[in-house]
């Protein structure tokens, strides 16, 4: 399952068309050696953790774990 997508912004004023999904905590990267900007939905118990190598987004690490009563 893919979890992240490509999100479109208008570069003149970095607005963001899309709704808020009520619960969720989204994630938003703006890499601009790419020129590529990414959604992702952090987990709901855990770590969501965006690693870079030499100044460049590289892979998102989704560290999830389940609370107990």
């Amino acid at each position: 399952m893919k979890r992240v997508n490509e999100l479109h912004v208008n570069i003149d004023n970095m607005s963001i068309e899309q709704k808020l999904e009520s619960g969720k905590i989204k994630i938003i990267v703006l890499d601009g050696r790419k020129g590529v900007v990414s959604s992702f939905d952090a987990v709901h118990h855990g770590e969501t953790i965006v690693e870079t190598v030499n100044g460049e987004a590289r892979r998102i690490h989704f560290r999830e774990s389940e609370k107990l009563f």
